[in-house]
């Protein structure tokens, strides 16, 4: 049976992916704060009074919470908008959901741990957040774990499409340098686990069918820095490869904590009978295709 499902921050890069593979198979609606998607309301979820009428009014299985500030240079200037974004409007969807009677998805991030254990972090890992992000986005799961049956969904950095009104996306931004022979220098300290947001848009679909709860690492078990993610481009692109220059230590201006590698273990997930997302390996490939096919259709617009 087709649930009614709503999906906050629809109009980001992981909620417009969210939203097609929910749309499948269940009545979805979204929230979005731009003028881009009139298909959408125009909800202020840092409103406790906007986020609760609507759920008065609007009959809701499920709530799949995507509103964030994930950037972290951002977060870290300016932290009450970031606690705003990434913890208050969390606890006005949790208590909305547990007023309504509605089942929570939330969004969470890996920077919630330090990045220091050797093997990488489960579930079960006690978090520890390094920077003004990961703290804001703790206090967002801890209000979420309140609501009864809540799924709380841990993912890695993510690469995705172009979001409507904002600029290129550092794919293309890495594609438009090395077209024009600029050489870019990319950060090859930092591991990280890059995943395709229509990826986590698919398990997710399959996670909500399946009603699971508590806390679930969705990540690519493929690991590298963004030098090493840059070269995989730059190849399956037909770039030059050699414009490409490592960077060893953060710029200096930065002065962010950062987890050096927070790896997200997929084992529940593979219990579960759920194999873990492809990395960019065996992705690159087909996202370009469809980064291509998004500037075509750009186009005949």
């Amino acid at each position: 049976m087709p649930r009614r499902i709503l999906v906050t921050g629809a109009s980001g890069m992981l909620g417009t992916d969210i939203v097609t593979a929910l749309s499948a198979g269940n009545e979805v609606t979204g929230w979005s704060n731009t003028q881009h998607h009139p298909d959408y309301r125009r909800i202020d979820a840092t409103s406790r009074r906007q986020v609760d009428q609507f759920f008065a009014e609007n009959s809701l299985d499920i709530c799949v919470h995507c509103v964030a500030n994930a950037d972290v240079q951002a977060c870290e200037s300016d932290p009450e908008s970031a606690a705003r974004l990434n913890a208050e409007t969390t606890r006005n969807v949790a208590e909305a959901c547990i007023r309504h009677g509605v089942k929570l998805v939330y969004i969470s991030t890996e920077y919630v741990f330090d990045g220091a254990a050797p093997d990488g972090y489960t579930e079960s890992h006690t978090p520890r957040p390094l920077q003004v992000y990961g703290r804001t986005k703790r206090q967002g799961e801890i209000h979420a774990s309140r609501v009864p049956g809540q799924l709380t969904v841990r993912l890695p950095v993510l690469y995705g499409g172009r979001v409507p009104g904002r600029g290129p996306t550092w794919t293309e931004s890495l594609l438009h340098a090395l077209e024009r022979d600029t050489p870019v220098e990319l950060d090859d300290r930092f591991e990280r686990q890059p995943t395709w947001t229509r990826d986590i848009a698919g398990l997710l679909d399959r996670a909500i069918g399946r009603d699971l709860e508590g806390i679930l690492h969705m990540a690519s078990q493929e690991g590298m820095t963004k030098y090493a993610w840059g070269r995989r481009i730059a190849a399956a692109a037909g770039l030059p490869t050699s414009l490409l220059r490592p960077l060893r230590t953060p710029p200096p201006a930065s002065g962010i904590a950062k987890p050096v590698r927070p790896w997200l273990s997929a084992a529940r997930l593979e219990l579960l009978g759920m194999r873990p997302p492809a990395g960019v390996s065996e992705r690159v490939g087909p996202f370009l295709r469809s980064i291509e096919a998004g500037r075509t259709d750009s186009a005949r617009r």
